[in-house]
């Protein structure tokens, strides 16, 4: 474990990034599993990662240029940036360059609240997609949060309390993590903003867990609440708080780096059950019970959302997707536009009359949006006889063997999705699909913007 200062090189411009961290070995690691969430470089990345999806990771040379003591980081980090002048840097001032006199920098504490029943899972969680992933260490798990409060800009060296709510009368409260702001990344003007079109941050660093998670409700924890405008904005300062010392105090006690990521979730939710019992929301959520989304092209889509089709069929199944029980969103690709145009033309026609049909059209079925949801009641393998049984249900006719050959994977398992309840939202919710999504792909929401777009659209269909 390195602490010091890195660069990150672009060996074909020469262009390049300065950071720090006090272990710069998993902030390399953070930098390069980074690519596995971004969405497509047209809906915006951080300047850096930009160029890493534009250039290939091959092409960035990564090197540690000075090691120094944790107090000096900030020092040393401004000095390398003076000095370069790196491209990729959104911010090249830190916080000791803003500061008269870097040796009176002092650092500051910081509360990023999440609201577990409003983003629809708990932290961490939404970056796993099968429960092959719940073993990694759970430092590798938190360690980042997101914010659009510009005042994150300026806080790199200061100290984040993550606290969770979740659940309803009465809500629980949590300290989950702690951990040092090391890296603020600021998404460019060309890049995904959220749904009010405010900029988002991200913020990286090291830490640790407080397990098992500690339950804030009290008098005195009420009244923090209060000074901090009960969470309303997510991201904000606790250092002139008295209650300060409650959460340094919980957070030095119950320190843990070991814990596995299933463990510690495992004993977030016994613990939310343990203090109320009836709490079915959190029941709803335990593991990684979030809800996916289907990508489909129209036509596909309106056979779902109609009814006329009640089973659907795909390729390779994780452990997680064979276990899914929820609704599922539905969601619309582009009308056939990466096919030859004479074809486009006829099976966008052919999607057209569908919708017609149902009294809608382009205007108000349109493509890139989630468009409704279906109930899965049951998911299983297809052997031949089921398959030809199921014909009329999913629409492909009655050889599985020819219908894996004209979907290309022969040599793929083949699954029945069934399915129930169709609902088809009022007002569609535009959203681009994430990067390399196909016909017939699922996904979870990973970004801000995905995340606010589904819990839209499931707010809908509940209320």
């Amino acid at each position: 474990m390195t602490c010091g200062i890195y660069q990150i090189v672009n060996q074909v411009n020469g262009k390049s990034y300065i950071g720090q961290s006090r272990n710069i070995e998993k902030r390399w690691r953070k930098h390069k599993s980074g690519l596995n969430r971004e969405t497509a470089l047209q809906q915006g990345s951080y300047p850096l990662r930009s160029a890493f999806l534009k250039y290939g990771l091959i092409k960035f040379k990564f090197e540690i240029i000075e090691e120094c003591s944790e107090n000096d980081l900030l020092i040393r980090e401004q000095y390398w940036i003076d000095k370069i002048n790196p491209e990729y840097n959104c911010n090249i001032w830190t916080p000791a360059r803003k500061k008269k006199s870097v040796d009176k920098i002092e650092p500051k504490f910081w509360i990023q609240y999440h609201n577990c029943d409003k983003l629809g899972y708990i932290p961490a969680e939404s970056i796993f997609d099968d429960s092959n992933n719940l073993d990694v260490d759970i430092d590798d798990a938190f360690s980042s949060i997101s914010t659009d409060k510009r005042a994150i800009l300026s806080a790199k060296g200061d100290t984040v309390f993550l606290i969770a709510g979740i659940g309803k009368n009465p809500k629980q409260y949590y300290l989950m993590y702690r951990f040092i702001i090391e890296e603020v990344e600021t998404i460019s003007e060309e890049s995904e903003t959220n749904l009010q079109g405010e900029m988002i941050y991200s913020a990286f660093g090291n830490g640790w867990v407080v397990n098992p998670p500690q339950l804030l409700n009290s008098e005195d924890f009420n009244v923090f609440k209060k000074y901090c405008g009960n969470f309303g904005f997510g991201f904000m300062s606790a250092s002139k708080s008295d209650y300060l010392k409650t959460l340094v105090r919980l957070s030095e006690k119950y320190r843990t780096q070991t814990v596995k990521f299933s463990e510690y979730i495992e004993q977030f939710y016994t613990n939310v059950l343990a203090t109320n019992p009836k709490e079915l929301s959190v029941r709803d959520k335990r593991g990684v019970a979030r809800h996916l989304a289907l990508s489909l092209y129209p036509d596909d889509s309106i056979f779902l959302l109609t009814g006329e089709h009640t089973k659907f069929v795909t390729f390779g199944m994780t452990e997680f997707g064979v276990k899914y029980r929820d609704r599922l969103l539905i969601h619309t690709l582009s009308f056939y536009e990466d096919v030859s145009p004479e074809f486009t033309t006829k099976l966008k026609q052919g999607s057209l009359e569908l919708l017609g049909q149902i009294g809608l059209d382009e205007e108000n079925f349109p493509a890139h949006a989630l468009q409704g949801w279906v109930n899965v009641d049951n998911i299983y393998k297809y052997d031949q006889d089921s398959f030809a049984a199921d014909k009329e249900a999913h629409g492909w006719g009655d050889d599985l063997d020819a219908y894996r050959r004209q979907c290309g994977f022969s040599e793929c398992d083949a699954w029945c999705i069934e399915i129930s309840n169709p609902v088809i939202l009022e007002k569609p919710i535009l959203l681009y699909e994430p990067e390399d999504t196909g016909d017939g792909d699922f996904w979870f929401p990973n970004s801000e913007k995905e995340i606010q777009a589904f819990r839209l659209a499931l707010e809908y269909v509940a209320s």
